[in-house]
C-alpha cells in the first residue's frame, strides 16, 4: 500500500491549476454530502435509524485513513462527521426531497470537478488511472486546507 505522502503526491499532480482545485473545493463536499444521503436510505427497519449504510460506509473508509495517517484520520474524522449526521437527519425527510437534492448536488458536485478538469486544468482527473484516488480527493483538500491554516507537518 502507497503512503498518504505518495498518494497525495499523485493526485496533486492532477490538480495544479487553481481554478481547478477551487472547483474542487466546493465539489468534493458537496459530492461526499450527496454520497453519505444515498447510503442513509439503506437501514434495517429493526435497528437505530442512525445505524445504517452510511454509517458503515464511512467507518470503512476512516478505516483505510487510519491506515494511512492517523493524525490526518482524525481530522477527516472530524471534518466528515458534520456531514454524515446531516445525511442522517435529510434521510430522515420526505422521500421525493431526497431523491431531489441527492441528484442535484451528486450531479452538481461532479459537473464543478469535470469543469475545473477539462477547462481549467486540461487533464483527466486522477481517479481515471486509480480509482483509490477518489478516497485522497477529500484527503489532499483537508491538507492544503490544514497547510494555509500553517499545519506543515510531512504532507
Amino acid at each position: 500500500m502507497k503512503t498518504l505522502k505518495e498518494q497525495v503526491d499523485i493526485y496533486a499532480s492532477y490538480h495544479k491549476n487553481p481554478y481547478n482545485r477551487l472547483t474542487h473545493y466546493f465539489g468534493i463536499p458537496v459530492i461526499i454530502f450527496s454520497i453519505l444521503l444515498f447510503f442513509s436510505w439503506f437501514r434495517h427497519p429493526s435497528l437505530p435509524w442512525w445505524l445504517n449504510a452510511s454509517l458503515l460506509f464511512t467507518i470503512a473508509v476512516f478505516i483505510y485513513y487510519l491506515l494511512l495517517d492517523k493524525t490526518i484520520a482524525i481530522i477527516m474524522a472530524v471534518v466528515i462527521a458534520p456531514l454524515l449526521i446531516l445525511a442522517f437527519w435529510v434521510s430522515l425527510l420526505s422521500w421525493k426531497l431526497n431523491i431531489s437534492l441527492f441528484l442535484l448536488l451528486f450531479i452538481g458536485g461532479w459537473i464543478l470537478q469535470f469543469i475545473g478538469h477539462t477547462v481549467f486544468e486540461k487533464r483527466r482527473p486522477a481517479f481515471t488511472d486509480n480509482l483509490i484516488q477518489l478516497l485522497i480527493g477529500p484527503l489532499f483538500f483537508v491538507i492544503e486546507i490544514l497547510k494555509k491554516l500553517g499545519y506543515t507537518e510531512k504532507y
